[in-house]
């Protein structure tokens, strides 16, 4: 095969003289001053539609490219197998969608300004992320750490429109919001967690009398009433009298400025601060037609790094963000975001400062590999993969089975190994490592995920049994830790919803999990969990338990490690029956281990299912198994051929489990794996 190397200047001349038969490989080079990515994507694209079928490259010098709009990649611009598109960053390659602030000034009050961008129309452009000298920026909040809780809450009607009027008391922040100016109230926001969801409320109005915040709500939040506001937590964020701490900053509407406090080593002539561009959340987008079969296809990124986007406005505005979140941040693009595509990668790539999800697959994604990549700074979470719904072949009704025909908008055969995937939910904390939602033959392997407020890695988006196509799906190798962080609730290391016939939970390390009120476990199944196999997990120091079942049947688990759970029970499970389907267990060959809390929480007894040959021990002395002792547990019927002994761990109080060999845990079967395995392949 011969190869020609076209630059930016010769192109079109190029083009002329060479057919398809002829091209067989092309090349384009981005590079500050001369051709954009945008531009080489419009090159690539004007030659694919007068018939060229070359195997092309982009290579990207080093530099920072900004996009004032997404760049878009349609059916059209696709490579094949044979021939793909490849872009290839070199290092310091970097597509962007911030805009740098510039005229910055020492006010000489302790904090530096600068002019807010101007948008088309001459008016501040509004923005709520700032990254400085590569960093992201706390916004002026209140309380600097930490929430407030509230009380009293009342929602009632607003006439005239769909929306609802909130009242609610802040019951120890009177002080601090007494000092927040009427007219700055619209661009403040009351942040609110609540369990697994969050919200972003506008401030209509305060009382510091009663202390009493008004808000209003897209739509009628009805668990301000159902639920018990103790576990909720608010906090404010671009608030001036909370704009007191080096780092922070602080978008000033009345001046049209921008605030910051700088940090001790900051300098005012060497001050980067990126704000993102133009409200611009979808950096990259990929539009494919999967009903009509018109797929993007075959194209590769490699070594780039893409960055600053910001997040998803649900309520389609410009202004602060208003709106209700339901869970793990479903509502939230990409900075990638895709539909209708097949066989794209992304190698050794970086996806950094964003307030949205890194990656989005929609509908119709089929055999893409995100590998050996870095996702960092996350507003929501790593890797949204799913479709938007539970599609299956025509003729086929979504039930309880095994789902074996994809439909033209299924997602599925996809892989993200070997990444880091980190500091997430840094703009909504419901952001999650991973959510494989209606997805199916995916795999999630050899991955760090670690310090988000949320969920590892979820899986499924149906409750209840009702069917689903997230099946056969594989989280394996991958070592999760540092989530919650004591602010949000009802969480795993690996949580699973509704049916997953053939999906594989194996050889994962999960520890330090950490809920709010209640809900920190490592591994989770869900409401209508059924036919997923957990193995070879090693879980450890998690808020209420290694494993938890709220509802399912048919999930094994088995030749696990928990140890160090506390609270509800290093195992637990919560319901017999639901829909009048039996809930069942198979719990085998684990080792479960505590020295504080019960080995097994309340209700297990009334669950069907096997459980045998488990090992137990409190190192505390004082073993407590659905409310018996061992004793009582060990005639109960419940467990067979299981002991209660020291498993001679090699140093447990440095969290080392390996197994010594004379451990009573091999005799009964139990197989050691290697656990440093886990993590990425290097």
């Amino acid at each position: 095969m011969k190869s020609h190397t076209i630059s930016p200047l010769t192109f079109l001349t190029t083009l002329t003289f060479l057919t398809p038969l002829t091209l067989s490989a092309a090349e384009l080079v981005v590079a500050s001053g001369g051709l954009t990515p945008q531009g080489a994507l419009e090159k690539i694209r004007a030659a694919k539609a007068a018939g060229d079928a070359s195997a092309w490259t982009v290579r990207v010098k080093p530099g920072v490219y900004a996009l004032d709009r997404t760049l878009l990649f349609t059916p059209g611009d696709s490579g094949t197998p044979q021939a793909p598109v490849t872009w290839v960053g070199e290092k310091g390659a970097v597509i962007s969608g911030g805009a740098p602030l510039a005229g910055w000034k020492d006010t000489g009050k302790g904090w530096w300004s600068a002019p807010a961008p101007r948008g088309a129309d001459g008016k501040p452009v509004y923005f709520e992320q700032l990254w400085v000298n590569g960093r992201r920026a706390n916004r002026a909040r209140l309380p600097n750490s930490g929430y407030f809780n509230v009380a009293k809450p009342e929602i009632s009607p607003r006439a005239g429109t769909s929306s609802f009027t909130e009242h609610l008391v802040v019951t120890n922040g009177v002080k601090e919001l007494a000092a927040l100016a009427p007219d700055e109230m619209p661009y403040a926001q009351m942040c609110v967690v609540h369990k697994w969801s969050f919200a972003r409320r506008v401030l209509r109005g305060f009382d510091p009398a009663t202390g009493t915040v008004e808000t209003w709500s897209p739509k009628d939040w009805t668990r301000w009433q159902k639920w018990n506001t103790r576990e909720t937590l608010v906090c404010f964020e671009n608030v001036r009298s909370a704009f007191d701490a080096p780092g922070e900053w602080f978008y000033d509407v009345k001046a049209g400025e921008v605030l910051y406090r700088p940090r001790p080593n900051d300098k005012l002539d060497k001050l980067q601060a990126i704000a993102p561009s133009a409200k611009l959340s979808r950096l990259v987008e990929f539009k494919g037609e999967p009903d009509a079969g018109r797929y993007v296809h075959d194209i590769a990124f490699k070594g780039l790094t893409f960055a600053a986007s910001d997040a998803t406005a649900p309520d389609g505005t410009k202004g602060p963000t208003e709106a209700w979140q339901h869970q793990a941040a479903i509502g939230y693009d990409g900075l990638v975001t895709a539909e209708g595509v097949q066989r794209l990668s992304w190698e050794n790539c970086t996806v950094r400062n964003t307030g949205n999800y890194a990656f989005r697959f929609n509908d119709g994604c089929t055999s893409n590999r995100i590998v050996h990549c870095m996702l960092e700074d996350l507003g929501a979470g790593g890797v949204w993969m799913g479709a938007q719904g539970g599609y299956v072949a025509a003729g086929e009704k979504l039930t309880r089975r095994v789902i074996k025909r994809l439909a033209p908008r299924s997602t599925a055969f996809n892989e993200i190994s070997d990444c880091t995937i980190r500091q997430g939910g840094r703009f909504n904390p419901e952001g999650t490592g991973v959510a494989l939602t209606h997805v199916s033959d995916s795999k999630v392997l050899h991955c760090d995920i670690y310090d988000f407020f949320y969920t590892g890695v979820s899986m499924g988006w149906t409750w209840g049994f009702q069917g689903s196509v997230a099946q056969r799906n594989e989280v394996a190798f991958n070592r999760i830790y540092g989530l919650g962080k004591g602010i949000m609730s009802d969480m795993g290391g690996v949580y699973t919803l509704g049916t997953s016939f053939g999906t594989w939970v194996h050889d994962n390390v999960i520890h330090d999990v950490k809920s709010y009120s209640y809900g920190g476990w490592a591994l989770y199944t869900d409401e209508g969990s059924e036919g997923i196999v957990m193995e070879r997990n090693l879980c450890w120091n998690t808020t209420d338990g290694g494993f938890h079942q709220h509802y399912g049947t048919g999930c094994i688990i088995r030749n696990n490690v928990f140890a160090w759970n506390r609270t509800l029970g290093a195992v637990r499970m919560a319901r017999q029956v639901v829909q009048d389907i039996p809930c069942t267990l198979h719990f085998v060959n684990n080792i479960v281990v505590v020295r504080e809390g019960p080995l097994v929480g309340r209700g297990p007894r009334g669950v069907g299912g096997i459980w045998a040959a488990n090992l137990w021990y409190d190192y505390s002395g004082r073993p407590e198994l659905d409310g018996l002792d061992w004793e009582a547990w060990a005639k109960c019927g419940k467990e067979v051929g299981g002991v209660y002994a020291d498993p001679q761990f090699e140093d447990p109080e440095r969290n080392d489990f390996r197994l010594k060999p004379t451990s009573p845990a091999l005799a009964l079967g139990f197989k050691p794996w290697d656990a440093k395995s886990a993590g990425p392949r290097r």
